[in-house]
């Protein structure tokens, strides 16, 4: 499938992101949607190509959340 922008494949993601957040659990309460998004945007999705959304929803689950949170960290200074 294409997607059209940003704003629709965010959008399609959304139920992966959800599911993510609640399995980091409350230690990383301060990680939102939009961090994780940002993370993988910018550091993995960006350097692939032809990535499916099966793929990008893996991403999701797996992304290691530390270095989420290093990110948005860096990001925040």
């Amino acid at each position: 499938m294409e997607y059209l922008s940003l704003e629709e494949l965010y959008k399609d993601l959304q139920g992966a992101f959800n599911v993510k957040l609640r399995l980091i659990g409350k230690y990383y309460s301060h990680i939102k949607i939009i961090d994780i998004w940002d993370y993988l945007r910018i550091n993995k999705w960006s350097k692939d190509k032809g990535l499916t959304i099966s793929e990008m929803v893996n991403d999701i689950i797996d992304v290691d959340i530390k270095k989420v949170d290093l990110f948005k960290r860096e990001k925040t200074k």
